[in-house]
C-alpha cells in the first residue's frame, strides 16, 4: 500500500521502544547537557490541533533577504539574543496584557497587533515570503528563497528570541517557488520544535530536529539537521503543500496530483527522512522511473490541480484522517498510519452535487456555469457541529468547504458542508459568503484559507488582503428556524470582512488558528509545554508589512442565542472611528461594496454614536477631564472624516446635527478650562466655582445623578463625563443662578459682579467656541455650500432642528445676562470703590467682556429669530417678532452704552458695523465726529490736542466715508436719516458732496423728505422737473399745513411751468402737464378759500392764548344756533372750525360744512361782504375739490338747501306796506340772491356740472344719497347724519308756506336781471376803450412806417448820422397826452 524506502532498505516499521534513544554519528544533534533524554513511545507525538502547513506559493520579483554573515557560511542556525523591547509606537493602542496593540474591535471580534516580530523581517517589509503559525508551541515560521525565521510570535517582547536558518541549496532564481515548511512537534530533549523545510522544485528536504538545540559543537565536523532529495519525482514536478499529519508523520502535495507520505524520525526516533509516495490501487510500486509513471497515470492524473490537502483531529495515537481535495471538487479520504501505511476510505466526485445545492439555495446564480465551480479550501467540521442525529461511527468525513462560483469580474463564495463516505458526497448546510465577493488573485503568495476552531461557532476565510469573519452558529431550534433549515434557507448570520489597506501594500503570507484548550475527545500530552494558551478562538496572521496580527472571536457564546450579533452600521463606524486613526494601522475601514449601508441607516448610526461619544460611553470612559474631552473631540473629528472619506450622502438635517454635537464639546471644552482655571485660583477649602452651583441647580431629569456608592462624589467632573450633550441647559443656568441668589438675598453687589464675571466667562467660552468651531468645520461635515454669517447661518433654515446655541431660554438669558451687567457697569464703573462694592478690577473686567458679551447675544438672538421665522407654527412666528423687539431694544441702548457711559467707543462702533446695525453705527459716528469737533473749539486745550481731536474727527469722517463704499444705499438711507432727525439739514445738503448720488436717491426715497429734496435737485442735481414732481407731490398728496402747502404748490407750479416751457418747442404745456397745473390750482384755489374764512374768524380768536382756546371762540363767535338739536352737523361743523384754526389742510367737503354751517353773525362790513359770498365760496370749493360727478351734484344740492335755509323767508313773502324798490333790496340781501349773483358773475354754470337748484331738487340730499366719506364710518353714525340732513329737509319743506318756490324763481331771474346789467355797462365802456386802442396803434403803425422810410434813404446817403430818441417819445408822450 505504500511505496518502499527511498534508499532501498526495508521498509520502516512502526514499534515502541522501550530503550534509551541515542543519536546517531551523524544525527546533528546534540542534547541538553544535564537534561534527562524522555523515552519515545506512542505519547510523544501530540496532535497539533491546527497543524502549521504550507503551501505552494508563487515567487514574485522581490528582494530576497540577505543572508547573514559571509557567503560561505554552512547552512545552519543563526540566533538573535532577545533583548529589551522598544518604546511603543505613538498612536498604538497597547491595552491588552500581552502587549498586543488592539487594532479594531467590537462586540463579536478583535483585531490585534502581536508585539513579537524579528527584527529581521521589521527592517524589510517587502522581501518576498510566506509562513505558517504553530498555536500550540507558540512559534511562527517564516521562509524566503534563503532563509528559515522562527520565533515566538505571542511574546511579549518587539524583538523576541528568534532562530533564522540558512537553507542548503536555496533555489537558485527569484522566480521559483518559496520554499515549504513545517514546525515539528518537540522531541523528548527539548521543549522548542523542530523544523523541516522543503525546496519545491528540487525536492530536498532538511530537517531540524530543534531549533534551539540545532547548533553543533565544532560546525566544520558536523552538519546541523539530516538532509534527503525526494526520490521519483518527475521533470517539471513541484512541490505544493507540506502538511503536519503528526503523531502519523507528513503529508507532501504535488504540482502533478501526486500526494507521498514524509516521516522525519526512523522506529527508534531518531532523526531521518523517508518519503514514499501514495497510490489509490492495492500492491507495492516499483521507485523506477517507468513505476512512477505508471504511478502518476494510474492514480492521480484525475485529482488535477490539488486544492488543499488535511488532517483532521488526532483520535488514535499515530493515526490520522488526511483529506484531499482539488480545485473542481473531487474529494478523497485517507487513513494514515505512522511508517507510511495509508488506506483510502472514501473517493468521490462532488462537483456536481455542491453546485446544484448552491443554485438551489441560490436561483439567482441559476444561470452560472458549472465550469466557475472551484474548492479552495476546507476543514474538518466537528459532529457537534454538524451532526444531530444518534452517534453513527461508520460515518465518513464531515467537512467544511471553501467554495467559489466565478461570475464575471466577481465571485460568490460558499462554506459548504458535506459528508464524505465512500463514493458519495453528502452536501449539508450552505452558508453564503455575501460580504466578499473579490476573485482570487493568482498572484498572491498564499492561497485562500478556512479555519474553524472550536466550538466551531465561528470560521475565518483568510483571504491575501482580507479576512472573513462569519458565524457557524446556528439559531435556537423553533418550527421556522426548521422549515428553513430543511430548505437549505438558513437566517442570515453574522458575517463581517476584515480588509486591509491598498496604499500600504501588505499582504497575508501565513496563518495559522488557536484555540481555547478544554476537555477535547483528542489525545493530548498533559505534560506539553504551551507558550500561548489561547482564551478565544482565533486565526494569527502574518502579514507582510503589517506583522503579526490575531483576529479573535471574543463573545462567541453570545452567536448561538436568539439574541446574536449582526453587522451594523454603527458597529463599522465604531471601528472606523475608534481604531481609524491609529499609527501605521494596516486595517482599512472603508465599507466595502458588499456591506454597504442606506444612507438613512449611516445617518442614524452617527448620530447615535455622536451622543455616545459626547456622554463618555465606552470606550471613552475616562475620568481625567481634560483627557477625556480631547479624546471625545478627537473621536467626533475622525467619525467625520470617515464620513466625509466614505462619500456617503447624508441629508442636511443629519449633518448640522453632527455639527452641532461637536460644538457642544467644543464649548465643554472651554468651560471646564474656564472652571478648571478659576477654582486653581481659590483658596483651599472655598473651591467652588458657578459651575458647581449650575450643575446643583439643572434638575435631575436633565443630567446623570452621580452614584456615591462608586466613588462619584465630584458632581462637575461627572457632569463633564457624561452631560454634555446637555450643554444647553447648563447654559443659560449661568444668569439664573445670580438671579435666583441674588433674589433670595444670597450675595450682594459685590458678590453678584464675582459670579457675573464667572459667567460672562462661561457664556461668551462656550458660545464663542462653538460660532467658531461651527465656521471653522463647515466644510469638514459636508456643508461647504451653506453660508454663515459670523458663526449663524443667514439663510435656510426650513426643515432643520433648534440651534442648541439659540434655543429660547439660551437667547433670552444672553440678553438678559447683557442688561444685568450694562446696569451694574452703569451704576459701578467709574466709581471710587465702597463698603459692599465691587472690586475695581472686576467692574473693569466686565466691562471689557461687555462688548463681547453683547456680540454674543445678538448673534444667538439673530440665530432665534431667523429659525423662529422659518417655521410654519404661529406661535413660532410671534416668538420671532417678539425676540426681534427686544433684541433691537437690548443692541441700540447696550451699543450706546458703550460709547457713551463706558468709554468704548471703537468697540461700539466696530460692534455695530460687524452685525450691521446701521442706525446705530450712525448715530455713534456722528457723535463722535460732532464730539470730536467741539472739543477741539474749546478754549485752553494744547496744539496737540486741538490736532488729536481733529485726526480724530478726520478718521471717523473717513469711516464714514468708507462705509458708503461698503454698505452703499443702505448705510446711505441709515446715515442720512439720522442727519434729519438730528436736524443737521445744513450739514446733510453741505458737507457730503462726495455722496451726492446717494443722497439724492434717498431724499427722493420717501415723500417726507420732499422738503429738502426738491432743494437737493435746485441747487445740486439742476433738476427742476425732479424739484416739481417732488413739491406738487408733497403739496398734493401729503402736506397737512395749509401755509407750507400753498408755499410748496406754488414753488412747484413755478418748476413745472419753467419745466414745460424748456421742454416743448413751441412753449405750450403738454397736455399732462396742463393736467398737473390744473389739479395744482384747484389746490390753490382751495387753500385761498380756507385763508379767506380764517381772515373772517381772526378777529374772533385774537384774545385767545392757546389752539384750544382759539377754537373755542371762533364757535361761539361764529357757531350755528340752528344746529343745537343736529348733534352731528354740530360735530361736524366743530371738526372743520378746529382745522382752520390749526391751520390744517381742508378738503373741499370740511370746507362746504364750514361754510355752509357756520352761524351769519355780522360785525363789520367786511364780515358781510364774506357772508354773502359764503355759499358761492362752499360751490366752488365743490368745483375745485370734488372730482366725482355724482359727489359733486350731492354736494351741490346740500349747499342749495342749506343756502334756501339761511333766509326768513316769512319776512321776505310779507310784502305788506313795502314798495318794489324797497322789496328788491329786501331780496338783495337773501343768501339765495347773493350765491346765485355770484354765480352769474363768475360765470359758474358755465359749467355743465355746475346749475341752480331749486327747492324741489335739493330736497333728500344726503338722506338717500349719503356722501362718500359717511359710507366708511360706523352705521349708527351715519344714520345719525341721515336724521340731520332729514331735518334740514323738513325745515325746507316748512318754508313752503311761505312761497320758497317761487321767491326762489323770482330771486334767481332778478339776480340774472342784475347781473346783465352790469355786464351791459362794463361793455360800453369796454368798446370806447377798444376804440382808442385801435387808434393808437394806427397812429404808431404811421409813425413806424415814416421811420422806416427814413432809415432806407440814409442807407443810401453819403452823410451818416444818428436819429434823436426824443423826437419819438415826445411824440408818444403828446398822443398819450
Amino acid at each position: 500500500m505504500f511505496s518502499p524506502a527511498p534508499n532501498g532498505a526495508a521498509p520502516p516499521t512502526v514499534r515502541t521502544s522501550r530503550r534509551r534513544q541515542r543519536p546517531l554519528s551523524n544525527e546533528g544533534s546534540l542534547s541538553a547537557p544535564k537534561g534527562k533524554r524522555q523515552r519515545l513511545n506512542d505519547q510523544t507525538f501530540v496532535p497539533p490541533g491546527a497543524a502549521p502547513e504550507m503551501e505552494e506559493a508563487k515567487s514574485l520579483m522581490v528582494p530576497a533577504l540577505a543572508r547573514p554573515g559571509s557567503a560561505g557560511e554552512p547552512a545552519g542556525l543563526q540566533r538573535e539574543i532577545a533583548v529589551r523591547g522598544k518604546k511603543s509606537r505613538s498612536g498604538e493602542r497597547s491595552t491588552k496584557g500581552d502587549g498586543s496593540c488592539v487594532l479594531t474591535s467590537n462586540d463579536t471580534y478583535t483585531v490585534s497587533k502581536l508585539p513579537a516580530l524579528p527584527d529581521m523581517l521589521r527592517a524589510d517589509t517587502t522581501v518576498h515570503q510566506h509562513g505558517a503559525i504553530n498555536s500550540d508551541s507558540g512559534y511562527a515560521l517564516t521562509l524566503t528563497h534563503t532563509h528559515a525565521i522562527v520565533w515566538p510570535y505571542a511574546a511579549n517582547i518587539q524583538s523576541p528570541e528568534t532562530f533564522t536558518f540558512a537553507l542548503p541549496q536555496p533555489s537558485k532564481r527569484s522566480t521559483d517557488p518559496l520554499p515549504l515548511g513545517s514546525l515539528v512537534s518537540h522531541s523528548a530533549s527539548s521543549i522548542e520544535p523542530g523544523l523541516v523545510v522543503v525546496i519545491p522544485t528540487s525536492g530536498k528536504i532538511t530537517y531540524w530536529e530543534s531549533v534551539s538545540s540545532a547548533a553543533t559543537l565544532d560546525l566544520r565536523l558536523q552538519r546541523n539537521g539530516v538532509e534527503l532529495s525526494i526520490p521519483g519525482m518527475l521533470s517539471g514536478e513541484t512541490v505544493i503543500q507540506i502538511l503536519n499529519a503528526e503523531t502519523a508523520g507528513f503529508v507532501l502535495a504535488f504540482s502533478t496530483g501526486r500526494i507521498a507520505y514524509m516521516a522525519v524520525r526512523d522506529g527508534q526516533g531518531r532523526p531521518a527522512i523517508s518519503v514514499q509516495f501514495l497510490r489509490s490501487g492495492s500492491g507495492p510500486t516499483s521507485g523506477s522511473i517507468f513505476g512512477s509513471i505508471r504511478n502518476v497515470l494510474s492514480s492521480s492524473a484525475w485529482r488535477g490541480d490539488i486544492a488543499a490537502v488535511r488532517a483532521g483531529r488526532q483520535e488514535k495515537v499515530g493515526e490520522r484522517n488526511v483529506v484531499l481535495a482539488t480545485a473542481k471538487g473531487k474529494l478523497q479520504s485517507w487513513n494514515i498510519h505512522r511508517g507510511g501505511h495509508a488506506a483510502i476510505n472514501g473517493d468521490a466526485e462532488g462537483r456536481e452535487a455542491i453546485v446544484m445545492a448552491i443554485k438551489a439555495n441560490n436561483p439567482e446564480l441559476s444561470d452560472l456555469l458549472i465550469e466557475g465551480f472551484e474548492i479552495h479550501d476546507f476543514t474538518y467540521a466537528p459532529k457537534s457541529a454538524t451532526d444531530t442525529s444518534p452517534k453513527n461511527p461508520k460515518r465518513g468525513p464531515q467537512l467544511l468547504l471553501l467554495t467559489s462560483l466565478a461570475h464575471r469580474q466577481s465571485s460568490h463564495y460558499f462554506l459548504v458542508n458535506v459528508e464524505l463516505k465512500d463514493t458519495e458526497v453528502s452536501v449539508g448546510d450552505i452558508h453564503p459568503i455575501t460580504s466578499y465577493t473579490t476573485p482570487i488573485s493568482r498572484e498572491a503568495t498564499s492561497k485562500p484559507r478556512l479555519y474553524l476552531p472550536n466550538p466551531a461557532l465561528i470560521a475565518y476565510v483568510v483571504f491575501d488582503r482580507a479576512i472573513v469573519v462569519r458565524s457557524m452558529a446556528k439559531q435556537p431550534d423553533s418550527p421556522d428556524i426548521q422549515l428553513r433549515s430543511e430548505s437549505h434557507l438558513l437566517p442570515q448570520s453574522f458575517e463581517d470582512v476584515i480588509d486591509f489597506r491598498q496604499e500600504m501594500n501588505i499582504e497575508v503570507v501565513g496563518s495559522g488558528m488557536e484555540e481555547p484548550h478544554g476537555p477535547l475527545p483528542t489525545i493530548e500530552d498533559p505534560k506539553l509545554h504551551r507558550r500561548h494558551k489561547a482564551k478565544h478562538p482565533a486565526v494569527v496572521l502574518i502579514v507582510r508589512g503589517g506583522g503579526v496580527l490575531r483576529v479573535a472571536a471574543t463573545d462567541v457564546v453570545r452567536l448561538d442565542s436568539s439574541n446574536a450579533q449582526q453587522v451594523t452600521a454603527i458597529s463599522k463606524l465604531k471601528q472606523a472611528v475608534f481604531f481609524g486613526a491609529i499609527k501605521d494601522n494596516p486595517l482599512s475601514f472603508k465599507v466595502r461594496p458588499e456591506l454597504q449601508f442606506p444612507a438613512e441607516q449611516i445617518g442614524e448610526a452617527a448620530k447615535e454614536l455622536s451622543a455616545q461619544i459626547l456622554t463618555s460611553k465606552p470606550p471613552l470612559d475616562n475620568l481625567a477631564i481634560t483627557q477625556s474631552l480631547q479624546k471625545r473631540t478627537a473621536a467626533l473629528k475622525d467619525l467625520a472624516i470617515y464620513l466625509q472619506a466614505s462619500g456617503v450622502v447624508l441629508d442636511r438635517r443629519t449633518k448640522w446635527e453632527l455639527l452641532c454635537n461637536a460644538e457642544k464639546l467644543a464649548a465643554a471644552t472651554i468651560m471646564w478650562k474656564c472652571y478648571d482655571d478659576t477654582v486653581k485660583n481659590l483658596p483651599h477649602g472655598q473651591k467652588h466655582g458657578l459651575m458647581a452651583d449650575v450643575v446643583d441647580f439643572i434638575h435631575e431629569n436633565e443630567k446623570v445623578e452621580p452614584n456615591k456608592e462608586k466613588g462619584e462624589l465630584d458632581r462637575v467632573r461627572h457632569w463633564f463625563i457624561h452631560d454634555v450633550i446637555k450643554v444647553q441647559i447648563a447654559v443659560p443656568w449661568a444668569y439664573q443662578v445670580i438671579k435666583y441668589t441674588y433674589q433670595d438675598g444670597q450675595k450682594d453687589h459685590a458678590s453678584v459682579m464675582d459670579i457675573l464675571s464667572e459667567a460672562d466667562d462661561m457664556v461668551l467660552g462656550a458660545l464663542q467656541a462653538a460660532f467658531d468651531f461651527r465656521t471653522a468645520n463647515l466644510r469638514l461635515y459636508g456643508l461647504g455650500e451653506e453660508q454663515l454669517e459670523h458663526g449663524i447661518l443667514k439663510s435656510g433654515y426650513e426643515g432643520l432642528d433648534e440651534f442648541w446655541t439659540s434655543t429660547f431660554f439660551v437667547a433670552e438669558t444672553a440678553r438678559k445676562q447683557v442688561e444685568l451687567a450694562g446696569m451694574l457697569l452703569r451704576e459701578y464703573w467709574g466709581r471710587p470703590a465702597g463698603q459692599g462694592a465691587p472690586g475695581p478690577e472686576v467692574v473693569d473686567k466686565i466691562r471689557l467682556d461687555f462688548p463681547a458679551l453683547i456680540d454674543i447675544a445678538i448673534r444667538s438672538n439673530t440665530e432665534r429669530i431667523r429659525w423662529s421665522l422659518a417655521q410654519d407654527s404661529p406661535a413660532a412666528q410671534e416668538q420671532a417678532n417678539q425676540v426681534r423687539l427686544a433684541l433691537a431694544k437690548v443692541q441700540e441702548e447696550h451699543i450706546s452704552s458703550l460709547a457713551t457711559d463706558l468709554e468704548l467707543i471703537d468697540k461700539a462702533i466696530a460692534l455695530a458695523e460687524k452685525h450691521e446695525i446701521l442706525p446705530v453705527l450712525a448715530s455713534l459716528l456722528q457723535w463722535e465726529l460732532s464730539g470730536s469737533r467741539l472739543k477741539s473749539r474749546q478754549p485752553g486745550l494744547s496744539d496737540e490736542a486741538v490736532e488729536f481731536l481733529l485726526n480724530r474727527a478726520n478718521e471717523v469722517k473717513a469711516s464714514i466715508e468708507r462705509l458708503f463704499t461698503k454698505f452703499g444705499a443702505r448705510w446711505a438711507m441709515a446715515f442720512f436719516e439720522h442727519e434729519i432727525e438730528v436736524g443737521a439739514m445744513g450739514q446733510l445738503l453741505d458737507e457730503w458732496t462726495e455722496e451726492q448720488p446717494y443722497l439724492t436717491k434717498f431724499l427722493r426715497s420717501k415723500s417726507e423728505y420732499a422738503r429738502v429734496s426738491w432743494i437737493n435737485d435746485v441747487t445740486r442735481e439742476d433738476d427742476l422737473e425732479a424739484a416739481s414732481s417732488a413739491l406738487l407731490d408733497l403739496g398734493l398728496k401729503h402736506e397737512q399745513d395749509s401755509w407750507s402747502k400753498k408755499i410748496e404748490l406754488s414753488l412747484g407750479k413755478m418748476a413745472l411751468l419753467a419745466t414745460q416751457s424748456h421742454s416743448q418747442a413751441d412753449g405750450t404745456i403738454s397736455d399732462e402737464g396742463q393736467k398737473q397745473l390744473t389739479s395744482v390750482s384747484n389746490q390753490l384755489g382751495l387753500i385761498k378759500i380756507q385763508k379767506q374764512i380764517f381772515e373772517f374768524i381772526l378777529p374772533s380768536i385774537a384774545a385767545a392764548i392757546d389752539e384750544n382756546a382759539e377754537v373755542q371762540l371762533a364757535l361761539e363767535s361764529h357757531g350755528n344756533k340752528k344746529l343745537r338739536k343736529q348733534l352731528m352737523l354740530t360735530r361736524l361743523l366743530q371738526d372743520s372750525m378746529s382745522r382752520l384754526v390749526k391751520h390744517e389742510v381742508m378738503n373741499a367737503s370740511e370746507l362746504v360744512d364750514l361754510l355752509t354751517l357756520m352761524g351769519s353773525q355780522v360785525e363789520t362790513f367786511d364780515h358781510e361782504d364774506f357772508l354773502a359770498s359764503r355759499f358761492f365760496l362752499a360751490l366752488e370749493a365743490t368745483r375745485r375739490g370734488i372730482s366725482g360727478k355724482e359727489e359733486q351734484l350731492l354736494m351741490q344740492r346740500i349747499i342749495w338747501r342749506r343756502c334756501m335755509l339761511n333766509d326768513d323767508w316769512a319776512q321776505v313773502n310779507n310784502t305788506v306796506e313795502k314798495d318794489e324798490q324797497q322789496h328788491s333790496e329786501q331780496l338783495k340781501k337773501t343768501a339765495l340772491y347773493q350765491t346765485a349773483y355770484l354765480c352769474f358773475k363768475n360765470r359758474f354754470f358755465e359749467n355743465k356740472n355746475m346749475k341752480p337748484m331749486d327747492p324741489t331738487e335739493v330736497v333728500g340730499a344726503g338722506v338717500l344719497d349719503v356722501e362718500d366719506r359717511f359710507t366708511r364710518l360706523d352705521a349708527s353714525i351715519t344714520e345719525s347724519i341721515m336724521g340731520d340732513m332729514q331735518a334740514e329737509d323738513d325745515s325746507l319743506a316748512l318754508e313752503g308756506k311761505h312761497r320758497l318756490g317761487q321767491w326762489y324763481s323770482t330771486v334767481l331771474e332778478q339776480a340774472k336781471q342784475d347781473y346783465e346789467t352790469v355786464l351791459a355797462e362794463e361793455t360800453d365802456d369796454g368798446k370806447s376803450m377798444q376804440q382808442m386802442e385801435a387808434l393808437l396803434a394806427q397812429i404808431e403803425g404811421g409813425i413806424r412806417a415814416n421811420e422806416q422810410s427814413k432809415a432806407d434813404s440814409l442807407l443810401h446817403s453819403k452823410q451818416r448820422y444818428k436819429p434823436k430818441p426824443k423826437t419819438n417819445g415826445h411824440l408818444r408822450q403828446s398822443i398819450r397826452n
